[in-house]
């Protein structure tokens, strides 16, 4: 079994979910979103709108705490789409904010990843 599968990824996204700041935000349940990992060494993760959809790829996900920092990361992305944020996939002052906060809460060091 691997670590990092569609599985742990969607579970993982149900637990952040839960969590403050994230709690907060509105985003759609899990069953809404197609969770989509494998080994892309192009991409560390993305977000698709049409229809909802995170990738992440096992290339870069070496630990659990790889794969929660990268999947609140595309969480931020489907926020802002969600909020109506037309440059949602920027990583700009709005996203900054709210990446800020989520690793504020989770004891993270915005530098380390």
């Amino acid at each position: 079994m691997e670590l990092i599968d569609e599985y742990t990824v969607k579970e993982t996204y149900k637990y952040l979910r839960s969590m403050p700041p994230m709690m907060d935000w509105n985003l759609p349940p899990a069953h809404k979103i197609i969770f989509q990992v494998d080994d892309d060494p192009e991409v560390m993760g993305s977000m698709n709108v049409e229809p909802l959809k995170i990738h992440l790829s096992t290339y870069h996900q070496e630990t659990f705490n790889n794969l929660v920092r990268t999947l609140a990361h595309e969480m931020v992305h489907l926020k802002l789409y969600l909020d109506g944020k037309s440059n949602y996939d920027y990583h700009d002052k709005t996203f900054r904010k709210f990446m800020s906060k989520f690793n504020e809460v989770m004891g993270y060091d915005r530098r380390e990843m």
